[in-house]
Formats: C-alpha cells, structure tokens, sequence
C-alpha cells in the first residue's frame, strides 16, 4: 500500500509516496502558489495528486496533507494559518476528498513530522521529546509518556509563536516578538537582509560565516535567540531529547546544534539541561511528506 504525502509550506510543497514502511519510493518539491485565493492551492494538489499516479503507475490509498497552521483533524478544516492566505475556517478535508474522488486526512505539519520521527526516525527511543521544525516558520511537537500531545482543542505545540521577545518584531498571527520571526529559517534570511541589504540563504549563511563577518554577526545573535527559547522549552517539558527538522539542520545545522549546546550550558537548570540530546533529524527533511503520508496508512 502506497499512500501520497504533502507537507504544505509556505514557500514549498513537499511531495511525496510514501510505503508502509515509511520509505519513500518517489518524492519531489514545486513552490507554493503565492496567491490570496485558496482555489489556486486546490488546483496545484490535484495536478501533483494526478502527476504521482501517474508516474507511480499504481493507486494510491489516499492523501494525507501536513498543514502549517492550526487544523481541525477530526472536521478536516483549517482554522487558521499564519504563513498561507485564504484559509480561514476552511474545509479543506471535504473540498479535496471531492475534487480527488479519494480518502483525505489533514493533520499540522509538525504535528505530521512528530508522527515520523516517532515511528521512523530519530525519536524511536524517546518517550518525551519535543521536535522543532524550521522553514518559513517554526512548528513544535511535544511527545509525552510516548503519546502525542494534542491539547484541549488539538493545537497543543504552537512553539513558532510563544513569546520571545514581547513587544519586537510583528508576526503574522497579530503578536508582537514570537519565536519564530527570529528563530526560523526564513527570519535568518530576513535579519541578514536587513542588517547588509543584501540576500543570503539560510544554507549559504551557514557556509560563509567564518569569511562573512556580517553572516557570523547574524548567526550568534540567532544562536542566542534560538538558546533562549530552547532553553525554556527544556525547562517546563524536561524532556529527553530535542529533535530539530528542517533544511537549515540537514545542511550545516550541526554548527548551530554545537553552539546552541554551549549556550545552554551558560544558564539555567543544568540538572535538566545536561541530560537532554539535541539532535537533527535523520530523515533529510522528509518526515513532513512521511508522517503526512502515514495518516493514510495502516498503523
């Protein structure tokens, strides 16, 4: 059985069918479609939905879409979502299932990540882990005496938009200072830029530091940030592990791992802090597409 994972993002779509196994036997990224209208997204995932049967050459067992935002997986609808436009209260589930003629499951992004790292990857030994996942924001999972935390509503691990600095940088869910606009990928991208006037990639950021004074400047500030923010997270889940997901922790993240390592050591609770791993994920940033795909396989 062979089921079709997406992993939505604000900058991409990450696209793949995934076996029973959690193994991926065809995977590609296309750009998300950067409009206000949701019918534009709708219309790109039944052309990629229709491009994988296709080029698989056999059916699929469903769909099983990862969403960065706040989704109602038991309705299937999107209630709100931060980076994508047009989605507010949507029912996604229902619109798609239609327009596919197939089984659809929606379920957060992170959320979809955690299922992955759990089932096929770096958390396989952990109990109570928290995962980290970055792009053009940062989604959070918490795994709790080996359960998935959901919360009252489902929305448990909303780590991107904690508070980290009250009062600093507008974010798009309407607060001032969350995590995510100085700690992401896409906020790296963003400070370099304003700091030099001058685009670098977070990957590229991460190559020149040592022979770019301004992107080492960068980096240490976020590596304080990023310190700040991981540092309470240990302290309120004291959880064994931290799991980081995302590019910029698959292509020399393991420079920042190292620092944030020392940072932490610098304050705070060392009886916690000592005992917890920080670790990249070792499924080359394609838990989202595998644990989107999972929705729709046999547990």
């Amino acid at each position: 059985m062979i089921a079709l994972g997406i992993d939505v993002g604000g900058t991409n779509l990450r696209v793949g069918a995934v076996n029973q196994q959690g193994e991926l036997v065809h995977s590609f990224r296309v750009p998300t479609p950067q409009t206000s209208d949701p019918n534009d997204l709708i219309l790109k995932i039944e052309e990629l939905y229709q491009q994988v049967t296709k080029e698989i050459d056999r059916p699929l067992s469903g769909v099983g879409l990862g969403w960065p935002g706040a989704v109602d997986r038991i309705r299937g609808v999107v209630l709100e979502t931060p980076n994508i436009s047009g989605f507010k209260d949507f029912p996604l589930k229902e619109v798609l299932s239609k327009k596919l003629n197939t089984q659809v499951q929606i379920e957060n992004d992170a959320k979809c990540a955690g299922l992955a790292e759990k089932h096929f990857g770096q958390a396989k030994t952990f109990k109570d882990f928290l995962l980290l996942t970055f792009g053009t924001g940062i989604g959070g999972v918490i795994f709790a005496n080996n359960q998935l935390v959901y919360g009252n509503n489902g929305f448990a691990g909303e780590i991107g938009h904690m508070l980290l600095h009250p009062g600093g940088r507008p974010c798009s869910c309407g607060d001032l200072g969350c995590f995510e606009k100085y700690c992401s990928a896409k906020s790296l991208e963003n400070l370099y830029f304003e700091r030099t006037n001058k685009h670098l990639s977070a990957k590229e950021l991460l190559e020149r530091k040592d022979s770019v004074p301004e992107a080492k400047i960068i980096l240490d500030a976020f590596v304080k940030d990023l310190s700040l923010g991981i540092g309470s997270l240990i302290n309120v889940f004291n959880c064994e592990a931290v799991i980081f997901s995302g590019g910029l922790f698959t292509t020399g993240g393991h420079w920042i791992l190292e620092q944030l390592h020392i940072s932490l050591k610098q304050k705070g609770f060392q009886s916690l802090k000592n005992q917890v791993q920080l670790l990249p994920s070792n499924l080359e940033g394609k838990a989202g597409i595998i644990g989107a795909a999972s929705l729709m396989l046999p547990k």
